[in-house]
């Protein structure tokens, strides 16, 4: 009896009941990633074959891979053997899935050159090396970097035989979780050594590939079905004169994870927003030996501006590096492992960009793979703030039974600033679906619980994702410029609960600044990324980013000084002429040929016209 009268309480009270949560969805389009062109056809490769996918680039390396619609990532948060991996997912290199079906279909493929195996026999123990890692990572689901295999999923592994011209299946993994391969064997990414024994390879035009097999994810919400089935691959080997029971022990000491920013919360922020005390503490650097024993290494990092003019360095000095295996070990000693920020870049006001290069090297010449042993970072100061890196990994949205949902991204400000534009990036979806969402640009200032408080800009009328800059930036004008300081929101206020599908970003968590409301408190995402949202200072942030700036050659105020209307000749069609106090707040604004000044107080005055290259005129007000 009391089961029956708490399912029938349930059942009258959910209807009343607003329920929401902030969502994250695989792409179902990404960038492209055309071939880098090539002068002539690359000579096949002789021993030893190693590619670890340390170098910079989206595409794996020319003279190494044919292309096939594998990536390569820097991908951190997988800690792989060395920085970098080769990524094989359902989308090719034009950016398309390759299909919707939910039945298995070929995807990406890792090919490469050919490789001189002739004048080698089976004798000599040629062996085919590798790890590798299913999507998932293995972490928390609000954090994982790529979707799981199913079941049904598979990568395989093929050997070309250049006598009958036959690729030749000669290993597969079926589809499985991180967790199940961790609870199997002890460790996350997988070791596989193969013996090329079969004389019929040992051949001048012997190559070998990676497949992976992929199905559609199931899903009733289409706006959110996409990406699957990842699978990546590292620390490739192929040489002779090896067994295929140990991983190879290389005296090699490396990095694992990308180099990270300089400032303590930012990628990229304004250059007048800039002050010391953004810069970060220490940095966390991962720091692995691939030897069988501790390795004597040394560490340093050095900044330099865009002239190549050093500003700081940091020397860490020789420590052991512990070996990697058997127990998964990163160096741990403080000065390598979190080095301290001991400079801090100049006051700037105009953009500017500076580069930070990391080198961890094993002894005092180095070992013998260097591309591991060097990561950077460019340091952008421009007019706006990023968490990002400026590329989805995912997409973000809010869904909710309330008919309006609200989204808001913190941002910190050292002083009086005017945003003017917000730039977002929309992924692009199979069926259009986000297309017809309603948002508009919101700002709010921070209560005293440091969460959005009182509004202080909504945009007038709504706008949707545009079919032009789906999978790339939208910029999103305000109506007029807002003048903001110390802590500020910024986000938007969305019409329905269709899921948006923002761009969303796993290579830096910043989800401790995004907020959402779906009822009548804000609540704190848990999703491990950051947003493709980024707000823009200055007038120059009005002109579009696929757009010139509309010139203005025959700029007229009058009266000036004015007392009641100041007339406006030479203004474009629907241009924005904004008047400022000498504070810097915007005063008043029009879209026509006049401005009523009767109720602004006597003084200067600075008139711009926004998204113009014209220079600001004075504006003297005389009552």
């Amino acid at each position: 009896m009391r089961m029956s009268r708490l399912i029938i309480l349930l059942c009258i009270l959910l209807p009343t009941c607003v329920w929401g949560q902030d969502l994250v969805a695989p792409l179902q389009y990404g960038r492209p990633t055309p071939r880098p062109a090539v002068k002539s056809t690359p000579a096949a490769v002789t021993l030893p074959f190693f590619d670890d996918f340390a170098r910079d680039g989206a595409t794996p390396r020319a003279d190494r891979w044919q292309h096939g619609g594998a990536t390569v990532s820097a991908a951190g948060a997988l800690l792989p053997p060395t920085v970098g991996v080769a990524c094989l997912d359902a989308i090719s290199a034009t950016g398309d899935l390759y299909s919707t079906s939910l039945s298995t279909f070929p995807a990406d493929t890792l090919c490469s050159l050919p490789l001189r195996l002739d004048g080698f026999a089976p004798a000599d123990s040629v062996v085919l090396s590798f790890y590798y890692l299913p999507g998932g990572g293995g972490a928390e689901p609000w954090a994982r970097v790529g979707n799981t295999p199913e079941e049904g999923d598979s990568l395989m592994l093929d050997f070309f035989r250049p006598t009958d011209s036959v690729w030749v299946n000669v290993w597969a993994s079926p589809g499985i979780s991180v967790d199940s391969l961790v609870s199997r064997t002890g460790t996350r990414w997988q070791y596989v050594a193969l013996h090329i024994a079969d004389s019929a390879f040992l051949d001048s035009a012997f190559a070998f590939r990676f497949r992976n097999f992929c199905s559609a994810e199931v899903t009733t919400k289409p706006g959110r079905a996409g990406n699957s089935d990842f699978w990546y691959i590292d620390y490739v080997l192929v040489d002779s004169h090896r067994d295929t029971l140990h991983p190879p022990r290389f005296r090699d000491v490396a990095f694992v994870q990308p180099a990270p920013s300089m400032l303590a919360h930012y990628r990229t922020m304004p250059a007048r927003q800039y002050r010391p005390t953004d810069m970060a503490s220490s940095l966390a650097m991962t720091i692995t030996n691939l030897y069988s024993s501790d390795l004597a290494s040394r560490y340093s990092y050095s900044v330099a501006d865009s002239n190549g003019v050093p500003l700081w360095q940091y020397n860490g000095g020789y420590e052991n590096a512990p070996a990697y295996l058997p127990a998964m070990q990163y160096q741990q000693v403080d000065a390598h492992a979190q080095p301290p920020v001991n400079g801090s870049f100049p006051l700037m006001t105009e953009p500017t960009t500076y580069l930070v290069t990391h080198v961890v090297r094993e002894g005092a010449s180095g070992d013998a793979f260097g591309d591991n042993d060097t990561v950077r970072f460019l340091q952008h100061f421009d007019n706006y703030y990023a968490y990002d890196d400026g590329t989805p990994d995912d997409g973000y949205g809010l869904t909710s039974t309330a008919s309006q949902l609200f989204l808001a991204y913190r941002f910190d400000l050292h002083q009086l600033d005017t945003l003017t534009a917000v730039d977002l990036l929309f992924n692009r979806t199979t069926d259009g679906e986000n297309l017809g969402v309603a948002f508009r640009i919101c700002l709010w200032a921070a209560d005293d619980a440091g969460l959005p408080g009182e509004l202080l800009y909504r945009d007038a009328a709504a706008r949707h994702p545009s079919a032009d800059h789906l999978g790339r930036w939208q910029r999103c004008r305000l109506d007029a410029p807002a003048i903001v300081e110390e802590r500020v929101f910024v986000g938007f206020e969305q019409e329905g609960n269709t899921f948006i599908n923002l761009g969303f970003d796993r290579s830096y968590n910043s989800s401790d600044r995004i907020f959402y409301l779906t009822d009548d408190h804000w609540q704190q995402s848990i999703h491990a990324g950051s947003l493709l949202l980024r707000p823009y200072f200055g007038s120059e942030a009005l002109v579009a980013i696929d757009e010139p700036a509309t010139p203005v050659t025959t700029l007229r105020l009058w009266p000036n000084p004015a007392n009641s209307m100041l007339f406006v000749d030479g203004l474009p069609h629907d241009a924005l002429l904004v008047l400022y106090n000498i504070h810097g707040r915007p005063v008043a604004s029009s879209r026509g040929a006049q401005i009523d000044v009767a109720a602004l107080p006597a003084g200067i005055y600075i008139a711009r016209v926004m998204g113009s290259i014209a220079a600001p005129q004075k504006v003297l007000i005389a009552h």
